[in-house]
């Protein structure tokens, strides 16, 4: 892992305890997700978190940094992954689909690790994210 991965898989190693009980989905943008995604038998979603957002009808690799947030997954058949997103420890197009949510502002290199989403993928690219600059202080 980078140093910047390091700072953030130790952060949510930290705070992320009880993490499934304080943040929940928005079923609003888990609609836009599921639709962006359309109809994938396998993904990859970085940045994996809880899993909150994966569809629960397809095979997913969850790729995350954080031991403490891969421990409170909900769905446990998700194949766990603690990595980062570059470079990602998957073959060329070996998934339908890649996720990426509010996950971005965390990555060392944006281009690399969309780069990388892009090359596991044979289908979509999902990426939500937000601009902390933008929140109101």
């Amino acid at each position: 892992m980078d140093e910047k991965s390091g700072r953030v898989s130790t952060l949510y190693d930290a705070i992320g305890s009880g993490y499934t009980l304080q943040r929940r989905a928005d079923a609003r943008i888990a609609a836009q997700i599921r639709s962006a995604l359309g109809p994938v038998r396998s993904l990859v979603n970085v940045g994996a978190g809880t899993g909150s957002y994966e569809p629960s009808e397809c095979r997913v690799f969850a790729v995350e940094p954080s031991q403490t947030m891969l421990e409170q997954r909900l769905d446990r058949r998700a194949s766990l992954i603690r990595s980062t997103c570059s470079p990602l420890p998957l073959r060329n197009g070996c998934v339908d689909a890649a996720l990426a949510v509010l996950t971005v502002h965390h990555w060392q290199d944006r281009i690399a690790g969309l780069r990388e989403l892009r090359r596991v993928s044979r289908g979509p690219v999902v990426v939500m994210t937000w601009d902390p600059n933008s929140a109101d202080s």
